[in-house]
Order: structure tokens, then C-alpha cells, then sequence
């Protein structure tokens, strides 16, 4: 019978357009169960923002724009906390995006945004607000894989960076990488529970 290995580690490389997903005992709680999206990676470093850890606040809540429909905030992770950032689908159409892979583009000019949106209306976009981004600088993200905090995941499909599911958006991407982390989906947060 052979034995499966359940180190936390993948053949993956990190890429931008592509994913993290952090090991299920990771200590951090910004990172805890976190699938994060990846903006930008090359010899500069690292960014993106993580997909599934909702703020206890909404977009209204932190700015007054009537003009501009309520909706979740997401804590992006934990450089630049007080500002606000979106991922969005629609590319040069908002002056300013930048493009981050498979028809993701990160944030923008926000009067262009609210432009856009007056125009097209919101069916015509997925849209995703952040508090915070994640960083890593130049080969940082690189040892925290050695270390097996996190894995690259490349098979992801990207229109879960907008889906509402986030609760279980970590366990739903740990299955797409195989049956080893299929059984690592279902650890219990707490070992002592099981």
C-alpha cells in the first residue's frame, strides 16, 4: 500500500492571476484558512489580497458614496490597512487598472469606477472591495513556501475571486489540488476537536 505524504508543500509556483492557500494550522490569524489572489510576482516582490475573510463592516460604512451600491469588504490583508482597494473584470475601461491575469484587474481610478458603474450598471461587472493587501517582499513569499505555510495553485478557477462563498471558498480550493489535500480540507481548525 503506498503511503501518502501529508507535508504541506505542492509543485506549484507562485504566479500573478494565480492563488495562494495557506496551511490549515497557520498561526496568522490574517492568513488563517486564507486563499489569497495574486496581483503582481516577479523579482520585486509580491501582492494580491486574501478572497475569504470578510470585514464586520460594510463599503458604506467606511465611505459615504450614495452613488455607489453597499457591499462586503473583505480585509485584504495586513499592509496598508486604512486604505481601500477593488479587483474588478473590466479592465482599460476603468483608466488606471492594472492587470493582473485571466481578465482580473486590480483596482483603478475610483471616480472612473463610480463613472463606469452610473453608465453600465453593476450586472455588467464583478466587483470585490479590500481593506488592506497582502505583500511579500522579493523572495519572501518564497521561503514562507519552503517553510510550508502556504501553496501555489494555479488550477483555480478565477471566477471564485468574486463568488459569495467565502466560507468555504479555502476548503473548496484545497480539493482542486488532489486527494492528499482533500484530507487536509477536513482537518478541524483545532486537532484537539477531532
Amino acid at each position: 500500500m503506498k503511503k501518502t505524504s501529508l507535508i504541506f508543500e505542492h509543485t506549484e509556483k507562485p504566479k500573478a492571476g494565480g492563488f495562494l492557500v495557506s496551511d490549515p494550522f497557520q498561526g496568522d490569524p490574517f492568513f488563517e484558512r486564507a486563499v489569497v489572489y495574486l496581483c503582481q510576482h516577479d523579482s520585486e516582490g509580491t501582492f494580491g489580497f486574501v478572497l475569504n475573510h470578510p470585514l464586520a463592516l460594510n463599503l458604506h460604512d467606511i465611505i459615504e458614496r450614495e452613488d455607489l451600491k453597499d457591499q462586503a469588504l473583505f480585509v485584504g490583508g495586513p499592509v496598508a490597512k486604512n486604505q481601500l482597494f477593488f479587483l474588478h473584470n473590466v479592465g482599460d475601461s476603468i483608466a488606471n487598472s492594472l492587470a493582473c491575469g485571466n481578465d482580473i484587474y486590480f483596482s483603478g481610478d475610483f471616480d472612473g469606477l463610480v463613472e463606469y458603474l452610473e453608465l453600465n450598471g453593476y450586472e455588467s461587472i464583478q466587483l470585490k472591495f479590500f481593506v488592506g493587501y497582502s505583500g511579500w517582499d522579493e523572495q519572501q513569499l518564497e521561503e514562507e513556501i519552503k517553510e510550508h505555510s502556504w501553496i501555489a495553485a494555479n488550477n483555480i478557477p478565477t471566477h471564485l475571486v468574486f463568488e459569495s462563498t467565502f466560507e468555504t471558498l479555502w476548503k473548496i480550493c484545497m480539493e482542486l489540488q488532489g486527494s492528499k489535500f482533500k484530507m487536509i480540507a477536513n482537518f478541524p481548525k483545532n486537532p484537539s476537536e477531532n
